[in-house]
């Protein structure tokens, strides 16, 4: 394995003379399934010289972030095998070698490629994966894609059945460390392995004299959970999957320890959590933490949903406390205006079942999501009020009533499920009234006179009278932006309210 990684990283200096390069990648969180997966199978193709004259292993994250994937660098360093072997996704240009139709691309704990890399989609040869299918058929894609515990038993199923004398020590420990990770020992609370987990690991612990799987799995669990060193974000970019749909960027992460220890650790989490998000660009974020008591077996997990938007926040906490497929069982512990926190009573329910949760609740055609792509900048409220410019290419924002029959040629050309009345939750309908449209209305026609009706309430409602003095009770419960504040303060916005 040392020789082949050696020879590899060589071959990134010939790159651009080779005629064809297959490249095997992980996934972005780099977990070590990921990064084992890769490696294994770069070497196995290699064997074979299957797709390319040759075959490079590639670990799906910047050389600078690898340091904060702690088990992987514990593990492979065992083996000697330093960072200095290995080829980073910084390091290598895709997108070159698919313009010069060098490329060939594997897929390996994952099937589907984020929207960054979407255009090398046509590049893929071949996928191995034990995720939810996302990537519809090919013909011209070898797809293995199976529901197991590991992505790795996988792999080692496909080496057992054509060359499994390419299976030395070190290869065998290192897919055996890879599934005993991601099954959590085989822990029957947790429920991730399958039958085929433990026969491929069985088959491979006969090539490995002299190990324990419960000790194998101590060593990496404290590699795991060794973060004393990272900072909040790089702690919060150790595991992450980015969901990027409708133009919302959500990151995933993942803890190898309960979330509330991090609440208890961070009294402004929300803070933290808004840095983390200016950081990456994005809208919001999911974390998910997870303990498994060695003794008892007992495992918890817990979720926090996270964004400045409103309207996403209660959106994705509505959708995953409804959801049967699977049923989470989330009981709120502590809410507030940018995050929930809740106890998951479902534990067999990880990540691999929550991201494609996550992805339906943000694709869904009647979810908030559809307002923030189709009938304006809703989701950027917070970037309108400070001046950025707005999508004149849509006049059909929240200026006109849900239920009115507008006659504009734009809304007609919308699907007849578009007729139907979305479904009304008043912190939407505040949170919708953050927008520039509405500022713009205050600041081009001054104030409403006493008994004027404002336009963004409808002429038949109950509520013209009332329902901006609730909204305005909303802001001031649950907007904490003094920039906010101090804006519609000198747009006199809350003249009712202090008199």
């Amino acid at each position: 394995m040392e020789n082949f990684l050696r020879k590899s990283k060589a071959k990134l200096s010939e790159i651009e003379s080779l005629d064809s390069v297959c490249i095997i990648l992980g996934n972005e969180s780099c977990d070590l399934d990921s990064a084992v997966c890769a490696l294994i199978f770069a070497y196995f193709l290699e064997q074979q010289k299957k797709f390319a004259s040759v075959h490079l292993p590639v670990l799906n994250v910047a050389k600078e972030e690898f340091i904060l994937k702690t088990e992987v660098v514990y593990f492979l360093k065992r083996f000697n095998i330093s960072s200095e072997l290995l080829i980073f996704r910084d390091e290598i240009c895709f997108k070159s070698l698919q313009q010069n139709r060098k490329l060939k691309l594997v897929l390996v704990d994952h099937n589907i490629l984020p929207n960054s890399d979407f255009f090398l989609d046509s590049s893929v040869v071949q996928i191995v994966d034990h995720h939810k299918q996302e990537h519809p058929f090919s013909e011209n894609i070898d797809m293995l894609i199976e529901t197991v515990g590991s992505c790795s038993t996988l792999i080692s199923s496909l080496i057992f059945e054509s060359a499994p004398e390419i299976l030395d020590t070190i290869s065998a420990s290192l897919l055996l460390g890879a599934i005993v990770v991601d099954v959590a020992n085989f822990s029957p609370t947790a429920k991730r392995a399958t039958a085929k987990d433990e026969e491929i690991f069985n088959k491979l612990l006969k090539l490995v004299p002299n190990i324990s799987k419960d000790i194998l799995y101590r060593e990496l669990q404290c590699a795991k959970e060794d973060v004393s060193n990272l900072t909040f974000e790089q702690l919060c970019q150790k595991d992450r999957k980015i969901i990027e749909i409708g133009g919302i960027i959500l990151p995933v992460c993942g803890f190898p320890f309960l979330c509330s220890t991090l609440l208890a650790k961070h009294s402004d989490l929300a803070s933290k959590l808004q840095g983390f998000c200016s950081v990456l660009n994005c809208h919001g974020t999911v974390l998910m933490g997870i303990s498994i008591d060695e003794e008892t077996d007992i495992v918890k997990r817990d979720l926090v949903v996270y964004s400045h938007l409103a309207w996403l926040k209660n959106r994705l906490c509505r959708e995953l406390e409804k959801a049967d497929d699977p049923h989470l069982d989330l009981h709120v512990v502590k809410s507030n205006a940018e995050y929930v926190y809740y106890n998951q009573g479902n534990t067999t329910a990880t990540r691999k079942a929550i991201l494609p949760m996550l992805k339906n609740i943000l694709s869904k055609p009647e979810s908030t999501n559809s307002t923030f792509s189709q009938r304006g900048e809703r989701s950027l409220s917070i970037s309108n009020v400070d001046g950025s410019p707005e999508d004149s290419s849509s006049n059909s924002g929240i200026d006109t009533p849900t239920n009115s029959c507008n006659g504009d040629d734009e809304e007609v050309q919308h699907s007849s499920a578009a007729v139907k009345l979305s479904e009304f939750h008043a912190g939407d309908v505040f949170a919708s009234k953050e927008s520039k449209k509405y500022l713009s209305f205050r600041q081009q026609g001054g104030e409403l006179q006493r008994g004027e009706r404002d336009p963004l309430t409808p002429e038949n409602s109950f509520a013209e009278s009332h329902f901006d003095q609730s909204y305005r009770k909303f802001v001031l419960n649950h907007m904490d932006s003094d920039a906010i504040m101090e804006k519609l303060r000198k747009e006199n916005f809350f003249r009712e309210a202090d008199e």
